[in-house]
């Protein structure tokens, strides 16, 4: 039952729980800050991005954001959330389309290096996962843009909230910008563990397990896979995997399962927390859960499809015909 104690406790668990998560991330943000500043002042910032300039154009978006998304690739969320600021700072008048394809394409493109090892925990193809991620996130990018010039929409001006801050031209006064965007960082951290608890007081997955598991049904996950499917997507692909492994060494999931799962959930995971996150440097919370769950559902159909045709005998094999 609610009670004043019980919210205190939450809420001190959260910010302990935010406490050991910034320790683990806060070392890779300050050094990627950092070597950005760096490439900022030797006006090397467009040379580090320009490997990845071209695909960032054919989504409207500026040549400078490719570094945001490197980022995000090798390191993490918070690792590209840290820089939004700086470079929003160096390309001014950035539109809610553009800040909804950049927030799409971290969201399906991130910490590469990590979750693409977990894929291989359970089992399956790293190189896969890696080329399905960056593939549909750019897909997605290429779609919205398209989308948003041909109908015009979300042209307006993007209300980051994360925005830049002119500071001092001094080493101290950079220095104190820095620690200021760090300290917003760490209280979004809190906030999201809050919400995670309040997810499951709510009892929220279940009710998503409920309304998605037709769908996960036409995507040729089982009922046992059902609820990992649920985890991943509500919670994240490191709880979610984490179940995967667990129960294909139990044998409780079959291959087929295992595939299907981690490659959806390699699309779509942590929707809440993450898209949460990404909505506050200024682009559509609508376009950036909408567009990556329609997208989930279509590539994870066609794996299925894929899947099935390859590994499954046909009905002649088989002796049914």
């Amino acid at each position: 039952m609610f009670s004043l104690n019980a919210l205190g406790k939450g809420i001190v668990t959260s910010i302990k729980e935010g406490c050991l998560v910034s320790r683990r991330l806060f070392p890779m943000i300050i050094s990627v800050v950092v070597f950005v500043n760096i490439l900022s002042e030797l006006n090397l910032i467009k040379y580090v991005a320009m490997p990845l300039g071209p695909l960032m154009e054919t989504m409207g978006l500026p040549v400078e954001f490719g570094i945001v998304w490197a980022a995000a690739m090798l390191v993490n969320i918070y690792s590209s959330l840290a820089l939004i600021p700086s470079i929003v700072f160096m390309v001014p008048g950035l539109t809610v389309e553009q800040m909804t394809i950049m927030g799409i394409i971290i969201l399906i493109a991130h910490s590469l290096i990590l979750e693409t090892k977990i894929a291989g925990q359970c089992g399956l193809s790293m190189t896969f996962q890696v080329v399905l991620r960056i593939a549909t996130a750019w897909a997605a990018g290429l779609l919205i843009h398209n989308v948003c010039q041909t109908f015009g929409f979300w042209q307006e001006p993007a209300k980051i909230l994360f925005e830049a801050k002119a500071t001092s031209p001094t080493l101290l006064g950079w220095v104190w910008g820095e620690c200021l965007n760090l300290v917003q960082i760490f209280i979004i951290i809190c906030l999201v563990m809050m919400f995670n608890k309040l997810i499951n007081v709510l009892r929220i997955s279940d009710v998503a397990g409920f309304l998605l598991s037709p769908v996960l049904r036409l995507l040729g996950i089982s009922k046992q896979a059902t609820n990992i499917v649920i985890v991943g997507l509500v919670l994240g692909i490191l709880y979610g995997s984490g179940i995967i492994i667990q129960a294909a060494r139990e044998g409780k999931i079959s291959h087929s399962d295992a595939f299907s799962t981690m490659s959806l959930m390699s699309i779509a995971h942590a929707l809440i927390e993450d898209t949460i996150l990404l909505s506050l440097i200024g682009g559509s919370l609508w376009g950036l859960l909408g567009v990556r769950l329609v997208l989930a559902v279509l590539v994870g159909s066609v794996i299925n499809l894929v899947y099935t045709r390859i590994h499954q005998p046909s009905a002649l094999e088989k002796g049914t015909v």
